[in-house]
């Protein structure tokens, strides 16, 4: 009969702490989803661009002749004739002003091939197509009659060049500005007119890898050495490292991926130590349960589980919740900044669930390891002294009482506040810990939002700016929710903990406010405190931050942002305070005044 019993009191252990089970869960959520969204951004960025250039045929080499004759003919034969070049194209770049045409082979496009959006390719002399608009290029329309080559050509078709996925557009090669018009011509239509100026070459990569990796970064760079050391030295051998939209997006995603390596630990770190904390109290609270299971004869496996069970269905849930969140909808949300800057295609076949993994595990891992480690240090007290509930702690001195000045100015509900206070010790670390690390993280989401809206900032990377500007929000979204749910847990544990307390202050004729006023008035102080030490720290945060994004500085943080990030936490805990008090109000003066003897 007490075993087949044991099935529901596992469940019920979720049943009897729903708002624990609730808060760890949710918690559990934000971390996940914190982490594993961050951490898939940059690899959905570098996924979608590679897919751009592998469907493109992309050049691994690209030999740019030195003088005004191009390319030599007789290296262009040396290419052809080479084992180690897969595939050869020949290109004529000409710049007038901000103009910028390439001649080559439309009608055979091996490397470096264009993708058409609209119309058709060129069928004779007089036909172009213009590359699509951007926030450099110019928007051009079928139809339309453009300069290019001295003499009048009309528009025939939109293509993209995967090449130029960089929508603040190109330096011009000869001069200063941008590149604003770009136009393709079919050299079957002027032949021999011009000279080779670029060759486009796919090279047989030994253990090629994906763009933008480093192993193919170093295969690329072998083969355009191997190649330099042949020449005469009158062509220059690039990769595509060292093109201008290729190294951007590169810089680009190590951005990124620091934010990712900084950020995401130090949210799950706070909430970590959070989930920790309450199960650690779950399990005190429920010491003399523990002794009626071992006297109706359950074995230590048993009452473990019991406990490890609510453990995992927490991180069960908040773990799957989490990645449903951190890889779909987050991006998602993101993507639009991400497409202001580069030209990205449909990224959602890309998903990166390693970072979410690895935080799921962890957070799984120390959950469950201080569950079974909690329980097992209780299971070695005689089941005699775990039925008594733990002996209160002993009142003492706090440290102002030892400052008669100042400890005799203050009244009676201050005085009890601070004893209060300091006499829960973990309490007091707990909450500060917890709201000093949530600070931090909105100071540090605001931080980088004031960098990407600086002047300096704004000029050099406008486009980045604006994407970094999202990746702040989120941060700071993301910090506000797990400062809400951290304080929520705290002060819901403390009104759990401190029933009698409370109720015996109805007893006494306290009214609802001051009773509130009670609790809250610890839980605000406390917050106080966190809030002063997660400044700083959120100061230490950004400056950690920029040093390594290369993306601006502390100085450009906006001295209202201390203001404000203060605040803000301060008013979720106002929040949350003003959810918390119809608990304190059901509080009933009659069960929780009963004896626990």
């Amino acid at each position: 009969m007490v075993m087949r019993a044991y099935p529901k009191t596992v469940l019920r252990t979720i049943k009897n702490n729903p708002g624990r089970f609730v808060s760890i869960t949710l918690i559990i959520l934000l971390g996940i989803a914190f982490i594993s969204g961050l951490g898939t951004l940059s690899y959905k960025m570098r996924h979608a661009l590679a897919y751009g250039y592998e469907t493109a045929c992309a050049p691994d080499v690209i030999v740019v002749g030195k003088t005004e004759e191009g390319v030599s003919g007789r290296a262009i034969e040396r290419f052809s004739g080479s084992s180690e070049v897969a595939q050869a194209q020949n290109y004529t770049v000409i710049e007038a002003g901000s103009t910028r045409i390439y001649v080559t082979s439309l009608g055979d496009q091996r490397v470096g091939k264009l993708v058409l959006r609209e119309g058709r390719f060129p069928q004779n002399a007089d036909e172009v197509v213009a590359e699509r608009e951007s926030d450099a290029v110019k928007p051009r329309n079928l139809g339309e009659v453009v300069t290019a080559l001295g003499g009048e050509k009309t528009v025939v078709g939109i293509v993209e060049n995967a090449m130029l996925h960089y929508r603040g557009g190109e330096a011009a090669r000869t001069g200063d500005g941008t590149i604003d018009s770009v136009y393709y011509l079919d050299d079957a239509y002027y032949p021999s007119v011009f000279p080779v100026t670029d060759v486009y070459l796919r090279m047989n990569l030994n253990g090629r890898g994906e763009y933008f990796s480093e192993k193919y970064d170093d295969a690329a760079a072998a083969a355009a050495e191997a190649l330099r050391g042949e020449s005469d030295g009158s062509e220059e051998y690039l990769t595509l490292r060292e093109t201008q939209d290729y190294a951007l997006a590169q810089s680009y995603e190590k951005k990124i991926n620091v934010i990712v390596a900084v950020f995401p630990v130090f949210f799950i770190a706070v909430a970590a130590l959070v989930v920790l904390a309450t199960m650690t109290r779950m399990i005190e609270e429920e010491r003399s349960m523990i002794g009626c299971y071992r006297t109706l004869g359950y074995g230590d496996g048993k009452i473990v589980f019991k406990y490890l069970f609510f453990s995992l269905v927490c991180c069960l849930l908040g773990g799957s919740g989490g990645f449903a969140i951190g890889l779909t909808l987050l991006p998602r949300a993101v993507l639009p900044a991400f497409r202001s800057m580069f030209f990205l295609p449909d990224w959602n076949r890309w998903l990166n669930p390693f970072m979410g993994v690895i935080a799921a595990l962890g957070m799984l891992i120390a959950v469950c390891s201080v569950t079974v480690y909690l329980i097992r240090r209780e299971l070695r007290v005689p089941p005699a002294a775990i039925l008594r509930p733990k002996t209160p702690k002993a009142g003492k001195k706090i440290f102002l009482e030892h400052i008669p000045v100042l400890w005799k100015r203050l009244s009676f509900r201050y005085k009890s506040t601070l004893r209060n206070i300091f006499r829960y010790g973990k309490h007091l670390l707990m909450t500060i810990v917890s709201v000093s690390g949530s600070t931090a993280l909105v100071l540090a989401g605001m931080g980088l939002s004031d960098v990407s809206r600086s002047d300096h900032i704004r000029e050099s990377f406008s486009n980045m700016a604006d994407s970094m500007s999202m990746i702040s929000f989120v941060i700071i979204a993301f910090a506000a929710l797990l400062s809400a749910l951290v304080v929520y847990n705290l002060t819901n544990m403390n009104i759990e903990e401190r029933k009698r307390e409370l109720a015996t202050l109805k007893v006494l004729g306290y009214h609802q406010a001051e009773v509130c006023g009670y609790v809250f008035r610890e839980v605000f102080i406390m917050a106080l405190m966190g809030i002063a030490i997660g400044l700083p720290l959120g100061y230490g945060l950004c400056r950690f931050a920029f040093s390594y994004l290369e993306f601006g500085s502390v100085s450009d943080v906006r001295w209202y942002s201390y203001v404000v990030t203060a605040l803000f936490v301060a008013a979720l805990v106002g929040i949350v305070d003003l959810i918390l008090q119809f608990k304190i109000k059901k509080v009933d003066m009659t069960s929780s005044l009963k004896t626990v003897e």
